[in-house]
């Protein structure tokens, strides 16, 4: 299964905002799991940067940044992405690099906390807590079989 998580779903993280415990166990499942391919914009990365800064030094904003994508996959931020967001119908410009970076990699489903951004994809698009009742859900499924 190859999986794309959305940016916000590392800030519910960071600030440990409301839901940051299902983003943080994504994470984790995420990291972990050897079925799951999982990856995440290159603009992420600039984005998680941006938003520690405001409340911490360089020096951390880079660490912070940096710890919190280990072990995912970084979707390169080029032209045909670039191309393909600035095209979309979708109301956010952010929100479609996310969307057009997760369909370059053909993933199975999009991982975001603001589903309502996403209503043009083709890719199932689930907040953290319903990923994390498919993938309780097939568990179960494979210790029955």
């Amino acid at each position: 299964m190859k999986i794309f998580i959305d940016v916000n779903v590392f800030i519910d993280v960071m600030t440990k905002r409301s839901g940051w415990t299902g983003s943080l166990r994504v994470l984790n499942l995420a990291r972990k799991s050897k079925e799951i391919e999982s990856w995440t914009s290159a603009l992420t990365l600039p984005l998680l940067y941006f938003f520690r800064r405001r409340v911490a030094d360089e020096a951390i904003a880079r660490a912070d940044a940096q710890a919190i994508l280990k072990g995912l996959h970084l979707v390169e931020l080029g032209q045909t992405i670039l191309d393909h967001a600035l095209a979309s119908v979708g109301p956010d410009f952010e929100d479609n690099i996310q969307l057009a970076s997760a369909e370059s990699i053909s993933a199975n489903h999009l991982i975001t906390r603001n589903k309502k951004d996403f209503d043009t994809s083709q890719i199932a698009v689930l907040t953290p807590e319903e990923w994390l009742v498919l993938q309780e859900v097939a568990t179960i499924e494979a210790n029955l079989t």
